[in-house]
């Protein structure tokens, strides 16, 4: 059955149409933005296909809903005092429909329209209609992706499958990224056979292409559409060979003492240990990690100047890179080879050495028997063809990250009552400013300034620390407040002219990934307002700095478009902000940070798994990604991670050799 019916296809097409609308233009309004509308770039199909790949069934249902209420004269009355069918209206009563939507006191109706407004608006502004740049682009001077590099054979040769069979290995490692990788590297240059499974594709260098949409389609999870259940948290995570770490924006930072010690007396013992700062000088040697190459763009020295003049210290980022040319792609994987992923280092490492690779291989469930891991049951998709492999294994490591790996050991038949639990995702809301020169936040390294001044805002280490984000049109665009047509391409137009903070919280309080009815992941997560007043104070201080670097225009980062410009009260604004609080769908929170699922305990009653990251409950069974963290670490965790998971895989040889 198709997803929508004619009458439905009809009216997702005249929303798009409401969302992005043609315009007479006015002054100082470009007619290349002004005068093009979804319907132009066939936006409504696009968008159809778009759902149909990453919504679930459940979802599906209430976009269906949705589109037929708007349908509903009485209904629209009720709702947005405008009588009539949505799809019969002017744009001016169709606007009016919208935004009482996206501007409700209800959840359900915040959550419908913000469920097709970022689809549409990302689909708009990062799509390239037959290959070509968007018409929008040349606007705001978005730079075409550059053209990859001359294709080359691929360093790494996945294993081809064609039916289905067993296969042995000494160690089976499910999951690839910053955790995986780092163990695949370390136990065969121990001399262990290793297989890693992962359910996403292998892609290298002549792969990529620094497009926005293909490089969210296939190299992250969900087409980077994760979100949380009730839709209210946008969550990055990477779903291709290498993990996290072929697509993040190479942050490498320390965990704090701080942290290290709360670990320590939560079950992870080794982590104040000599043994432990070991495993971080060798990872962080082996992926090149340096402040030599952390170039600084325009929009990471606006956030070092209004830092500094206020004060605060401002930290050049340690990045994991050699040979950087700042391409400015980096989050669509690496074309220069340059980014010291997993993929390129520990992966390649233990390929050399005869460890061999899986890719788009679902792992279903481990095998355990009388206490002890045996294996694992795995379904690999290759050529359009399913095919059901059994691994035979001595060792099982899980390293599918945060969300994957306690739905997977759910699966597997394991109880231990911290499975899925203590979820930690470093909630992050964007601020804006408008500046009077050019930005061009996309351009150059993402990320290679921080400011940690509110970091330890309790006494207890929690609070918030501001970084900077690449701005491509799709994700950014999709981000910005809408409250009509005309005010969301008067933001657009000045695409260049912007720049963001993005203020990151260490969550104390956690959610839970539960199982849905196929078995897979479902997160479930809501910002306690214990965390939500550390959130506000981050939004204050990024204001400030905002203002202290010259701002023209600040926007906060909820539903209702809400600014200040110089001249105006500017506690007057905040306490506008303020007041707006933090409802679900009602302003912009995102994650890419998953942690604490399987967390490291003292016992069972503390933890999933032992202080070595063995399983309490099936022997030889380990897990090697975030999910082991206690509590939240506090910084961009690809660094931690790989320690966590050297540290282990140290644990693992030793009671193997």
């Amino acid at each position: 059955m198709p997803f929508l019916n004619t009458r439905q296809k009809h009216t997702l097409s005249r929303l798009a149409d409401t969302l992005i609308p043609a315009l007479e233009v006015q002054d100082g309004e470009d007619e290349r933005l002004f005068g093009i509308r979804a319907s132009d770039l066939n936006i409504g199909e696009l968008a159809e296909a778009k759902l149909e790949a990453i919504a679930t069934a459940h979802r599906l249902k209430e976009i269906r809903f949705f589109l037929r209420l708007l349908e509903m004269p009485l209904v629209n009355l009720l709702l947005a005092g405008q009588w009539g069918r949505f799809s019969a209206m002017n744009l001016e009563r169709r606007t009016a429909v919208l935004r009482t939507w996206g501007n409700s006191r209800l959840a359900a109706r915040r959550r419908a329209f913000q469920s097709l407004k970022r689809v549409i608006i990302f689909l708009f502004y990062a799509t390239m209609p037959d290959g070509k740049p968007n018409p929008t682009w040349p606007v705001f001077a978005y730079t075409n992706p550059p053209p990859g590099p001359v294709e080359r054979p691929r360093p790494i040769q996945p294993l081809t499958v064609t039916e289905d069979m067993v296969l042995e290995t000494a160690v089976l490692i499910i999951g690839s990224g910053a955790g995986g990788g780092v163990v695949a590297g370390e136990l065969s240059a121990a001399g262990l056979d290793v297989l890693v499974v992962e359910k996403g594709g292998y892609f290298a260098e002549s792969d990529y292409t620094g497009q926005e949409l293909a490089g969210y389609k296939h190299l992250y999870e969900n087409e980077g559409a994760l979100t949380t259940a009730d839709m209210s948290m946008s969550v990055l995570a990477g779903s291709a060979l290498g993990g996290g770490t072929t697509v993040n924006w190479l942050t490498s930072l320390i965990p704090p003492d701080v942290v290290l010690a709360e670990w320590a007396t939560h079950g992870f013992a080794a982590a104040t240990t000599s043994e432990f700062q070991d495993s971080l000088t060798a990872v962080s040697a082996r992926t090149g990690i340096n402040t030599q190459e952390s170039e600084i763009n325009r929009q990471n020295e606006l956030l070092a100047q209004g830092a500094q003049a206020l004060g605060y210290q401002v930290d050049v980022i340690p990045r994991n890179v050699q040979g950087c040319v700042d391409c400015t792609f980096c989050n669509y994987g690496c074309i220069y080879a340059a980014k010291q992923s997993t993929l390129k280092t520990y992966l390649q490492d233990a390929f050399e050495r005869g460890g061999r690779m899986l890719v788009n291989a679902h792992a279903d469930r481990i095998l355990h028997q009388n206490g002890r891991v045996t294996g694992a049951v795995v379904t690999v998709t290759q050529n359009g063809q399913q095919h059901r492999l059994t691994i035979q294994a001595d060792v099982v490591v899980a390293a599918a990250g945060a969300i994957h790996t306690p739905a997977l050991l759910r699966r597997s038949g394991l109880h231990n009552k911290h499975i899925g639990q203590h979820l930690h995702l470093h909630p992050v809301t964007q601020t804006w400013g408008i500046y009077a020169e050019p930005v061009y936040s996309w351009q150059g390294a993402p990320q290679t300034r921080v400011v940690h001044d509110f970091a330890n805002l309790d006494g207890r280490g929690y609070g918030v620390w501001l970084e900077t984000s690449p701005g491509h049109p799709g994700s950014y665009t999709s981000s910005l407040p809408w409250q009509s047509g005309r005010q969301h391409k008067r933001l657009v137009q000045r695409l260049h002219h912007m720049a963001n903070h993005i203020v990151l919280t260490r969550d104390f309080h956690g959610g839970q990934v539960r199982l849905d009815k196929r078995g897979q992941p479902v997160l479930h997560y809501h910002l306690h307002k214990y965390d939500a007043h550390h959130f506000w104070q981050g939004i204050v201080e990024s204001f400030k700095i905002h203002r202290a670097a010259g701002v023209q225009r600040l926007i906060a980062p909820h539903n209702r478009y809400t600014t200040w410009q110089p001249g105006e009260d500017f506690e007057a604004f905040l306490a506008k902000v303020r007041q707006q609080g933090f409802p679900p769908n009602g302003y912009g929170l995102f994650s890419a940070h998953q942690m604490s699922t399987c967390r490291m305990g003292d016992s069972p009653a503390t933890g999933a798994l032992k202080p070595t990251g063995e399983t309490y409950e099936v022997g030889n069974l380990w897990v090697a990604d975030a999910s082991v963290f206690p509590t939240a670490v506090g910084v961009n965790p690809m660094l931690a991670v790989m320690a966590a998971a050297h540290y282990i895989a140290g644990q693992i040889r030793d009671g193997n050799r």
